[in-house]
């Protein structure tokens, strides 16, 4: 699958709100509007990045590469999880304790976690599909993933209601968060792998849903916090399903140029070393939102322009911009506008 600009600069840009996010100034800042921004508009971040996934898992699973890309995804986690080892390492006393936190994830890292497990319930249904009733294959992923979402949003809404007490980890994990977005981005590909960009909803019809989907964020939160008050997190969304589908096919229906340099690699660095850029800025004694901007995006952009710079896969310099993957123009904008 050739490089597609728009999505890369969607990636930075959801990258540097992951970063802001943890600077915790909405936290400290918190009013009615603030929720509504920090637990609506912003609660669009984490599925949309699972949809991105899930867009370019079906790219190597058509190529019958599924597995390595499950394997290269646990490089990755365990990779970033052993460079946090000493951020995590005093919270396991225990071989039990262990298995969690490497399930889990540190932080952060519970979304590579996430993804991974997605990838893997998306690779074994399809296999297992093909097997029992090839003609259902993709039935099969959509009902699973719908039942899934469901029970995710169930119980979250349970545990804010407090008749029950209910870990955030039991609905805000791979499986009930996760996975039904990588599987809308998955279907996704493969709509468009079939039918081209013309076989997605008109484009009308996507910015229309986008924008509703930015109010009924907004909307859904400002209830949330009337309901329960503003120190509870309202981590899934409903309107997450139409907000963050909408925002993907509005970004790769729009056209963007060729950035000058890579952004994949600046993105991914701002995501995996931002927390650690944070904590340095604590150290430093540097508290203010602009210094912890610098710290968070800063730090890790010019991590990636250095490395940039040295013969390492995917962030060295290649022949090509795009460390040799085909280049070609973005996809033309759904029923452009002459």
């Amino acid at each position: 699958m050739h490089r597609i600009h728009s999505l890369d600069y969607l990636k930075l840009g959801l990258a540097v709100l992951v970063a802001f996010a943890h600077t915790y100034w909405l936290q400290s800042h918190m009013s009615p509007r603030i929720f509504m921004i920090g637990n609506g508009l912003m609660r669009v971040m984490v599925p949309t990045f699972c949809i991105v996934a899930g867009y370019f898992l079906y790219s190597a699973v058509a190529r019958g590469k599924g597995n390595k890309w499950l394997w290269r995804v646990l490089a990755l986690y365990l990779f970033w999880m052993a460079v946090y080892l000493p951020f995590w390492l005093n919270q396991v006393h225990s071989l039990v304790s262990l298995v969690k936190t490497l399930a889990w994830g540190y932080f952060h890292l519970w979304f590579m976690a996430g993804i991974l497990l997605a990838g893997a319930v998306i690779v074994f249904l399809r296999g297992f599909a093909r097997k029992v009733a090839p003609a259902y294959e993709y039935r099969i992923l959509l009902a699973t993933a719908a039942v899934c979402a469901v029970i995710g949003l169930v119980l979250q809404y349970v545990a804010l209601s407090g008749i029950v007490y209910i870990g955030v980890k039991k609905f805000s994990n791979g499986l009930f968060m996760c996975f039904p977005f990588v599987a809308i981005g998955y279907l996704c590909g493969r709509r468009v792998a079939r039918l081209g960009v013309q076989g997605l909803p008109p484009r009308w019809l996507v910015l229309a849903a986008t924008i509703a989907g930015a109010g009924l964020l907004m909307i859904e939160a400002w209830l949330v916090q009337a309901w329960r008050g503003q120190q509870v997190m309202l981590d899934i969304p409903v309107s997450s399903y139409v907000a963050a589908p909408a925002l993907f096919l509005a970004v790769l229906g729009t056209t963007m140029p060729q950035p000058a340099i890579r952004l994949d690699p600046i993105s991914a660095m701002i995501y995996f070393m931002h927390v650690m850029a944070l904590q340095l800025a604590g150290i430093a004694g540097v508290r203010d939102l602009p210094g912890l901007m610098l710290f968070g995006v800063g730090l890790p952009t010019l991590a990636a322009l250095v490395l940039g710079r040295l013969p390492i896969p995917g962030f060295g310099k290649n022949k090509r911009q795009d460390g040799g993957q085909k280049v070609r123009p973005d996809p033309p904008p759904l029923n452009p506008v002459p």
